[in-house]
């Protein structure tokens, strides 16, 4: 994660490797180090140097070299806090706000502010302790501060929307596919089950994208009447129909130049999904009653917890406007494939609502732990959510236990089996004998012996399977 912004430098350094001085090209200057191009440095013995840089006056830092490429080398600065941010965090400073563009994501800087509207990345390296955090930023102590060691900090630390947040891979992708997206104006479709946080993933693309400054404007296609839906989308003319008593802008021309989001866009009616269509083919649309036509300048985001492509097989989904919105996709995985992320989340939202109303409540007993990660959570982050806020009223304990949580028992016991579409039986024995391990994991400790006895197998089998499914470490 680069906390620290990098500018071009392609000025001459000198390298001071004691025996020999030599004269070198900077290709980018940052708070942590100076990358050069020159292979004058490949015969350097030395990796501590100094170098003299000029930067508003000429400066010399010690550094240490470290080879970035076959002629390519970073010189990362070894000194302390306070004489980085009164010489490269100065120099740096100056010139972020002399090009008047955050050097993140290009967003525009206005009046000198010391952060990032859109990616919130800060930029003014003049004061010591700036320095200092970045110097020692790592990212797994953060985690195990706010989760662990300070939880009641976490709402400071984090944004608002943090429903949207995870450590699992799958939940890693999505969020790379949000960064690589919000760079272009094509349309996404966003699929995931109810309540896996469809409509954060769209806003998410909008706020990173050039587009952050102008409106985010949803429509839900499962909740707006038929008959209501193409005046709400498109507007219409004063008198168009009874009660139409004065003009309304409709929610594609109030959205121009920002997103619009199309919510439950399998839920669309075909006969509004052909007008759709029909705006898609040039971003020009009437108002209903109307004569001009109009143009707006959206983004169309989609998202749906329908299989379209069952849908356009059965005549219900038009399949010209399922491939006009199916350019860029994103696949959203529910909660019970991401078990990862189940007490991340639980403890931040545990933390969140103690906080709230005025408890104060340390975490989850073992039990409620596991309790949590068996749960299949059919209604996703959402339901975690409902599930954590009612544990938090109800108990009366400094740990919440598996009774506050009140979950249901057979989702525990037995959802997991058969949790997916397939009635592969090898696929789903696997599941079984994985799910079985990771209990017996969670409750020895990882003891082999202890695991043995509770699953009524022999160690060596214990230690065949937990290396055919990758669990966690033992313990003997």
């Amino acid at each position: 994660m680069r906390l620290s912004a990098r500018i071009r430098y392609e000025k001459s350094v000198f390298v001071d490797c004691r025996k020999d001085i030599f004269i070198v090209k900077g290709v980018n200057l940052s708070l942590l180090g100076l990358k050069v191009k020159d292979d004058a440095l490949n015969i350097c013995k030395e990796k501590d140097v100094v170098i003299f840089i000029e930067l508003d006056k000429e400066v010399s830092l010690k550094g240490k070299i470290t080879r970035f490429g076959d002629d390519d080398f970073v010189i990362i600065f070894n000194e302390n806090p306070e004489l980085i941010a009164s010489t490269v965090g100065k120099y740096l400073t100056s010139r972020i706000y002399k090009s008047g563009i955050c050097p993140f994501c290009s967003k525009k800087i206005e009046n000198k502010e010391r952060y990032c509207k859109r990616c919130g990345m800060f930029f003014d390296y003049t004061k010591p302790e700036v320095v200092r955090f970045i110097q020692e930023f790592k990212v797994g102590k953060i985690f195990y501060d706010l989760l662990v060691e300070h939880p009641e900090e976490i709402e400071e630390k984090l944004e608002d929307r943090k429903e949207f947040i995870g450590v699992s891979e799958r939940i890693k992708e999505v969020f790379d596919l949000i960064r690589k997206y919000a760079t272009n104006n094509y349309p996404v479709l966003i699929i995931g089950e109810t309540g896996t946080g469809k409509e954060l993933t769209a806003r998410a693309i909008h706020e990173r994208s050039k587009r952050a400054d102008k409106p985010f404007v949803v429509v839900n296609c499962a909740a707006i009447p038929e008959n209501l839906l193409e005046s709400e989308l498109f507007g219409y003319e004063k008198g168009a129909f009874t009660d139409a008593h004065r003009r309304k802008i409709g929610r594609i021309e109030f959205a121009n130049g920002g997103t619009l989001f199309l919510d439950e866009i399998g839920d669309m009616p075909l006969s509004m999904q052909a007008k759709l269509l029909r705006f898609l083919e040039d971003y020009t649309f009437t108002r209903v009653g109307g004569n001009e036509t109009l143009h707006a300048n959206v983004r169309i985001i989609a998202a749906t917890n329908v299989n379209l492509e069952e849908a356009v097989k059965k005549g219900k989904f038009r399949e010209d406007l399922y491939y006009r919105l199916n350019v860029l996709t994103i696949n959203i995985p529910p909660l019970r494939e991401r078990k990862e992320d189940i007490m991340v989340l639980a403890k931040y939202f545990l933390n969140r609502y103690a906080k709230e109303i005025g408890k104060d409540i340390k975490g989850f007993t073992p039990e409620a732990e596991e309790a949590l990660l068996n749960y299949q959570w059919p209604g996703n982050v959402r339901e975690l959510i409902n599930v954590i806020r009612k544990a938090v009223v109800l108990t009366e304990n400094m740990y919440v236990s598996e009774k506050d949580l009140n979950l249901r028992r057979e989702e525990v016991d037995t959802a997991y089996c058969l949790n997916g579409r397939s009635l592969n039986l090898k696929e789903n024995i696997e599941k079984v004998e994985r799910e079985l391990l990771r209990r017996a994991f969670l409750k020895t400790g990882g003891n082999i012996t202890k695991m043995a006895k509770l699953l009524g197998i022999s160690r060596p089998k214990v230690y065949s399977l937990i290396e055919k499914h990758h669990i966690g470490e033992i313990t003997d």
